[in-house]
């Protein structure tokens, strides 16, 4: 028996002092200092297990780095704490890549087949190529203008309509999250697909909500038809759903945005079929953080008094009464609510669970001193940077809703810590969009309603069990809600017209024009 322990401490030492000798050997000494190797390779993919979405923020306060490495069985992550250095991984985007990311999720995740991947991951940093491309594709679709007005139009008109016909129901129950979720889900969807919506179909929504929680074990190539067998269906069910609209030509009817998504995809000699499982890439990027994001924005509005007292005074100062008429106009919810605004983005701060990725494709000296190796992968934490106290204060824990509030002769913090919706290449193109709907339901909300929790408190959900795919978590918990109309007049929503997009991110603010 003695003996069986000696030889079971000396293999795990024998084993131990290997990984450790491997380590170092392939650790090159200009790399990023590689932290967390209790056991080496094994202790990094136990702590991100373990510690969640917290791990990023735990390994900054615990090492203070301004960029790290996990040593990974067969990979390499360097983790980004420096803002500065978030601008230099930014500018090199062809080098540091996140198309290779895009050209992965393309084969793993929607299953397009080999042909469609080889023209997707074909060149995926050289001009011309198809993800080089698709930016300069919807850009128009999605930039301030007649296109983006169009699809606001419509996603408010399904809101506006669909609140006027819950005023009606006197004091209603709800589930604040389900009900949510469902408004947005047909508000978003109507606004991009048109009037043969195939969301409108509720066995299609009920595929969404099945499929989306398990895009990750698709990302990571886990067999998801054995382990993520109600999620593959789902996906291959929406597949068909697809199809259909594609082939009868209902995207037609659509938005500019679907319609420049079929010409790139035709311009580029993809088949109306893949295109349709392409689609689920657009559906993900649609709804996978507004939904999330609208939940998180009314729980945070109408749980404290003082930003609901403030959020309201502020937008009753834009409302024209008319008789038994009340009417607000888009344009004044999005360019003279700062309180609103600033309220949207610090959901968006404290909330954020996401990171943008990288791939490297080359060797490459960040800033002249990190080196960064070919195949390896770039995480930029959103986490990270928003809840650096030398960023944001000594209440970077905390929920400010005047936070983004300019303040005269105040400083402004610097943008590019701000990463609700990425950064860079990853810079979220379909943000005015759902920052116009997230903002125009809240609005509306707080309006027409008031909102109670059938238990009489508000308490936060956790968020343990939220799909890691999601920058905006999932509420493992709904919230049992008393909904009830504060109005007995008729509501409206004016379009006015407002040819400027929202100062939300960075490039934004730089661009002046928020293209």
């Amino acid at each position: 028996m003695p003996s069986i322990f000696i030889l079971i401490v000396g293999l795990a030492a024998a084993t131990y002092i290997f990984l450790l000798s491997l380590l170092r050997i392939t650790q090159d000494a200009r790399e990023p200092p590689s932290i967390g190797n209790t056991i080496p390779f094994v202790t990094p993919i136990w702590n991100m297990i373990s510690k969640g979405v917290h791990f990023h923020r735990l390994m900054r306060d615990g090492y203070n780095l301004p960029i790290y490495t996990l040593r990974m069985p067969g990979s390499r992550i360097y983790v980004i704490n420096s803002t500065p250095l978030i601008t230099s991984i930014q500018s090199q985007f062809r080098t540091l890549s996140f198309t290779a990311v895009e050209a992965s999720i393309a084969a793993n995740v929607i299953g397009v087949s080999k042909a469609t991947n080889g023209i997707i991951g074909r060149d995926v940093n050289r001009d011309g190529s198809y993800l080089m491309s698709f930016p300069k594709y919807v850009h128009s679709a999605l930039s301030a203008g007649p296109a983006l007005d169009a699809m606001n139009r419509r996603s408010i008109q399904v809101i506006t309509k669909s609140l006027d016909n819950w005023a009606k129901e006197g004091a209603t129950t709800i589930k604040l999250f389900e009900w949510v979720r469902h408004e947005l889900l047909l508000a978003s969807t109507e606004g991009v697909y048109g009037h043969k919506n195939p969301f409108r179909d509720t066995a299609m929504e009920k595929a969404w909500y099945t499929f989306e929680p398990s895009i990750m074990m698709f990302v990571l190539k886990l067999m998801p038809q054995v382990l993520a067998r109600e999620g593959y269906a789902a996906r291959e069910y929406m597949v068909k759903v697809w199809e259909q609209y594609f082939e009868q030509a209902s995207y037609e009817q659509g938005s500019e945005l679907i319609k420049t998504r079929v010409k790139i995809n035709d311009d580029f000699g993809i088949p109306l079929k893949e295109t349709a499982r392409i689609e689920l890439g657009g559906s993900q990027a649609i709804l996978s953080n507004t939904l999330p994001g609208t939940f998180w924005m009314i729980y945070h509005i109408f749980s404290n008094p003082a930003v609901l007292k403030d959020v309201k005074a502020e937008l009753y100062r834009g409302v024209r009464e008319e008789g038994d008429v009340c009417t607000i106009d888009l344009s004044y919810v999005k360019s003279s609510c700062p309180i609103l605004l600033s309220t949207f983005k610090e959901m968006m701060r404290v909330n954020s669970t996401g990171s943008a990725t990288r791939i490297v494709m080359e060797d490459h000296l960040l800033n002249g001193k990190y080196l960064l190796k070919k195949g390896s992968t770039i995480m930029i934490p959103a986490m990270v940077q928003h809840t650096d106290r030398s960023i944001w204060g000594d209440n970077a824990q905390e929920f400010n809703h005047m936070r983004f509030v300019r303040q005269p002769g105040g400083k402004r913090t610097n943008p590019v810590a701000f990463r609700g919706f990425g950064g860079g290449t990853t810079l979220c193109p379909g943000r005015h969009f759902a920052s116009t709907e997230i903002l125009m339901f809240s609005a509306l909300v707080v309006l027409r309603f008031e909102l109670h929790p059938v238990d009489g408190k508000w308490t936060k959900p956790r968020t343990a069990k939220s799909p890691l795919v999601n920058a905006l978590p999932v509420p493992d918990d709904d919230i049992s809600i008393v909904m009830r109309s504060t109005s007995d007049k008729i509501w409206n929503v004016s379009f006015s017209g407002y040819d400027r997009g929202m100062e939300i991110v960075a490039e934004d603010i730089e661009g002046g024009r928020g293209h």
